[in-house]
């Protein structure tokens, strides 16, 4: 074996994907298979291997479900060298336990048989032990093949390339390691969380997973957001393969375990092969087997878990801006909205808060009386965070964290691996597409001193060109008794009335002369619990890279649970950048972007991605953070904005969040025009696109409100099975075979909120976009209706399957154009619940004022009927969750305090409609709402009557009066029910006093469509 493929100090680098996989030939194989061992009580499969040297070295296959297996693979180890530990990534201590936690709700068993090359493996499950999935390993060459038996006819879904393993040495103690996968010409790689690139499939792609500071994206090559090479902020290796077997359903994906930099190659180098590899320990990856997309990604939140349920109000609009650096310039912020009659729930405070950047504290100069302050805020509805980073600053004595930190030696101590060699002092970044070496190897700070390892932060310049930030020291969140220290450094901030944090610089993110790729030193020890039920080690940083982020996000959620004051709170953290599993804790902004349209372009495909890895609660800033080119650099373009926002109503995290310190000026709607008012200045031109900003975003962001209860419909169903708010259109309809061929590109621009809702936003200027227009694709085996917002009536449906050519959402406030700025289109027979506007979640209850819901049933043109599940809860306590085991990643408050409803339709004749509303869990009751309403939208080519479209109304058995106006029905005291002929729409009110309503609605004859 070449002895030069990395050399030791390369061991200790960041590595670029292309170098990394550059010279894989060459690299050591497993080819044969020496012998091997089943135990039938674990599921376990033993491969043994003969390596060139004479040594033996051992792969591990362990079955999880019975469409889920487990491979590990480290040269150096023999079957007892593996351990039966889970990492932090899986939401139980040891994989046993896991997989009769599985087993319990999914029963399988694995048999083995000899064949004359190998060995032929099966799953079986259910009560009937129906096959599942068969493994066939062939010995010599070693090669694993991954079969299909759930169906009539058995088909190969999966093979190893051959060779399908390589690995070479990487420094004294590791190995890189690579698995070489086919890769079907018709497949689709689809997931890889927060990596960007040109959109939601990666055929091609590589992409470097390694936790990065990577401000604009663009720090390693200069090509900007687009370029999936970019090491981002986030790791989440994890993917699908769609389409693979073009004539079946077959969807097969693949978790790689992993903190160390995880690297992946989908058929650049060759077409025929998608590979992935790892740098350090093990390569340790999950592979998951269905025909449906969501089966899939329910089995593998199964393992690492799902979102805890967060607070409604999250699912508002929220605003931030990096230079809101006094009490004033918040509460202008808020009084704006508020006058301007913007609903804002969300108000995130950076690090100007701070006092001398300590963090953990409030600067009372300029934010005086904090608790006067946030209390304030919190009685107009508006619910804080502020910028919680890492570093605790080491320049006053006095400062109360910092002390304790000291005094119990809470921080990450400054021992080096090979503490003598050179390259250990000399550190590496990269930044306008070049690397360089930022510091002075002679003049690093308490080198291998044992001491408190002295990093620092930097946070710009100000509007004068100083440097801001401060030196510090970094708890050291890898032992158990830190993080809980670490978790009660929140109780000053949340006594004087915040509400979230928001976990900023979690890399850690530190100086670039301070530590490698603004990190940690790589050499430097660091304590590693990767691994749930050992006792922690210490590991050199580069090896376990992307853990410190996963446990200070895990170590703010235990401590914000346990604060004195916040008992069965939701509590949220909004993180930049960590690993897989930390969305149990946490939501996630995808960092430092700028106000460029590639932003806007990926921003959809990284939701979606992200989505698919289980986030609850993602997405970008709104508008940009860092500067763009355009109007001078001092702030986002109006048609940039306006897009943005218009898409980001429809997106989960919805946060205009922006720099000033002299590099911006604005970023809120209503300053578009009223930063040249007050200064007598000219609006610029185009001056139409500045007066459009305010009224468009407002419109949207409204309309967000509206939708509020859809959003946390979803938002309740990911905490149990791991659906996305935000959803693919594959995954709502797998069976439309077309979005992998001719209709492939919509995937990249159309998304799903919930299962029914179709969005297809203009995410492009209108100078490249024929003026605004687009062409939408509507799935198959569904009509599709335009949505339009109760403003109007419905138009005719259009068949599934069809492309509307140049839908026009150009950029005007003319008559009702407004509506269609982004083109909505709704599933016949779907069911979307609305609200009124609030100007913050919740602001008619404490007004103790009801907020009814409006169940809007669309018309079924289909004739297949439809279905909703709709989630009550208080939307902030953590008892409203289901209740299940602890261990399994379930809140320990939770006790199942919410309300389910389920909502059905169908036709039981062609002028007769059941409506069904039953409640299928009743575990809360409303203390405002003893009604909701119905809103029946009419297709047009339905018949019309004395009383509009329908005849009469039947509600549980009784005809209920139709009155004349909506005045009348919200006074009425009873069923009721009006016809409004402007929107053709009929209007029903319930009174909610039953678990189960029955409603029949009777047409005027003839009924067609």
């Amino acid at each position: 074996m070449p002895s030069s493929i990395f050399s030791a100090d390369d061991a200790y680098k960041f590595i670029k994907v292309e170098d990394y996989f550059s010279r894989y030939k060459e690299w050591e194989k497993l080819e044969t298979v020496a012998s091997y061992t089943f135990d039938p009580d674990s599921e376990t499969f033993a491969l043994n291997f003969k390596k060139s040297n004479g040594d033996t070295c051992s792969a591990l296959i362990q079955f999880v479900q019975k469409d889920t297996f487990r491979f590990r693979f480290n040269p150096n180890n023999k079957p007892a060298d593996y351990t039966q530990s889970n990492t932090s990534s899986i939401i139980m201590d040891d994989f046993e336990s896991i997989k009769k936690h599985l087993e319990t709700k999914n029963d399988f068993k694995v048999t083995a048989t000899e064949t004359s090359d190998g060995i032929e493996i099966i799953t079986r499950g259910g009560p009937e032990e129906d096959p599942s999935l068969k493994m066939v390993i062939t010995f010599s060459p070693f090669n694993i093949e991954v079969f299909n038996v759930s169906e009539a006819e058995v088909f190969k879904v999966w093979q190893t390339a051959s060779p399908g393993i390589y690995y070479t040495a990487n420094g004294p103690e590791d190995h890189a390691i690579i698995q070489a996968v086919n890769k079907p010409a018709t497949a689709k790689y689809i997931g890889f969380g927060e990596q960007g690139g040109h959109g939601l499939e990666k055929n091609t792609a590589q992409l470097n997973y390694f936790n990065f500071d990577n401000m604009r994206y663009r720090q390693v090559y200069d090509q900007g957001p687009l370029d999936s090479r970019e090491p981002l902020y986030h790791s989440d290796p994890f993917f699908f393969e769609f389409n693979g077997v073009p004539s079946k359903k077959s969807v097969n994906a693949v978790f790689v375990d992993n903190p160390g930099q995880v690297l992946v190659d989908v058929g650049y180098l060759n077409s025929s092969r998608y590979m992935f590899g790892t740098r350090f320990g093990d390569l340790d990856y999950y592979f998951f087997l269905n025909g449906e997309p969501a089966h899939v990604l329910r089995d593998f939140t199964s393992i690492v878990g799902r979102p805890r349920l967060k607070p409604r109000y999250i699912l508002g609009y929220h605003q931030g801006c990096y230079g809101y650096d006094s009490r004033d310039k918040l509460e202008w912020a808020v009084q704006k909205h508020r006058e301007y009659q913007i609903p804002l729930d969300g108000l995130h405070v950076d690090v100007d808060v701070q006092h001398e950047y300590q963090t953990f504290t409030v600067d009372t100069q300029k934010f005086p009386d904090p608790f006067s302050m946030f209390h304030n805020l919190r009685d107009q509805g508006i619910k804080c965070s502020t910028n919680i980073t890492p570093v605790i600053s080491n320049k006053d004595p006095n400062y109360q964290t910092y002390k304790e930190g000291l005094e119990h030696g809470y921080f990450v101590a400054d021992n080096r691996y090979e503490p003598d060699n050179p390259a250990s002092k000399s550190y590496q970044c990269y930044g306008s597409g070049n690397e360089y070496r930022p510091n002075n190897p002679d003049a690093i700070e308490g080198f291998n001193s044992g001491q408190p390892f002295t990093g620092g932060v930097y946070y710009g310049n100000d509007d004068s060109g100083n440097e801001l930030g401060t030196p510090g020291h970094y708890a050291d969140l890898g032992r158990k008794e830190v993080r809980k220290w670490w978790g009660d450094q929140y109780k000053y901030l949340f006594d004087m009335g915040l509400e979230m944090v928001w976990q900023d610089m979690t890399t850690p993110a530190i100086r670039e002369n301070c530590g490698d790729m603004k990190g940690f030193p790589f050499r430097l020890y660091v304590t590693d619990d990767f691994l749930s039920d050992q006792e922690a080690k210490l590991t050199p940083a580069i090896k376990v890279w992307n853990l410190y982020s996963y446990n200070l996000h895990k170590a703010t959620y235990e401590g914000l649970n346990r604060l004195e004051g916040r008992e069965n709170r939701r509590n949220f953290i909004v993180g930049r950048g960590s690993f897989t599993g930390s969305h149990r804790f946490a939501g996630l902004w995808t960092g430092d972007n700028a106000s460029d349209w590639d932003f806007l372009q990926m921003n959809v495909a990284q939701v979606l991605s992200l989505g698919m890895c289980g986030l609850a609660i993602c997405g970008q800033d709104i508008g940009g953070f860092e500067t763009s080119n355009e109007d001078d650099g001092k702030w986002a373009s109006p048609e940039l904005l306006i897009r943005w926002t218009a898409v980001g109503a429809f997106l989960p995290w919805f946060r205009n969040h922006y720099v000033r310190k002299g590099r911006k000026e604005f970023q809120e709607p209503f300053m578009y025009e009223q930063y040249f008012r007050e200064r007598n200045l000219p609006v610029p031109e185009p001056k139409s696109l500045y007066e459009m900003v305010l009224p468009i975003c407002k419109a949207y962001i409204e309309l967000r409100y509206r939708l509020l209860q859809l959003f946390y419909d979803c938002l309740f169903q990911n905490s149990l099975d791991g659906m996305p708010i935000c959803r693919p259109m594959f995954l709502n309809d797998p069976a439309d075979q077309s979005l992998y061929n001719d209709k492939q590109a919509f995937i990249e621009n159309q998304f799903f909120v919930g299962k029914d809702m179709l969005i297809a936003p203009i995410l492009e200027p209108q100078s490249e976009t024929n003026g605004g227009k687009r062409d939408i694709y509507l799935p198959q085996d569904s009509n599709w209706y335009c949505f339009v917002n109760n403003k109007m009536p419905l138009g005719s449906y259009v068949e599934g399957g069809t492309t509307i050519r140049d839908f026009d959402a150009n950029l005007n406030l003319n008559g009702e154009h407004i509506n269609f700025i982004i083109p909505v289109y709704v599933r016949s027979g779907a069911i979307i619940p609305m609200l009124e506007v609030e100007q913050y979640v919740g602001q008619r209850n404490a007004e103790g004022k009801a907020h009814p819901i409006t169940l809007n049933v669309y018309p079924d043109s289909d004739l297949t009927g439809g279905e909703y599940t709709l989630y009550l809860d208080d939307g902030v306590s953590r008892s409203s969750a289901i209740k299940d085991n602890v261990e399994q990643g379930c809140d320990e408050l939770a006790n199942s305090e919410y309300r389910q409803t389920l909502i059905t339709h169908s036709y039981t004749n062609s002028t007769q409609r059941q409506i069904d509303i039953t409640r299928v869990h009743d575990g809360y009751s409303p203390k405002y709402e003893d009604h909701f309403f119905l809103a029946i939208l009419h297709d047009p080519s339905e018949t019309k009557g004395s009383s509009g479209c329908l005849d009469k109304v039947v509600v549980n058995g009784q005809r209920i009066a139709a009155l004349s106006d909506s005045t009348e029905l919200n006074a009425a005291a009873e069923e009721s029910w009006y016809y409004n002929k402007s929107l053709n729409t009929s209007f029903i009110k319930v009174i909610d006093r039953k678990a189960s309503n029955m409603l029949l609605l009777e047409y005027f004859k003839p009924n067609s469509f």
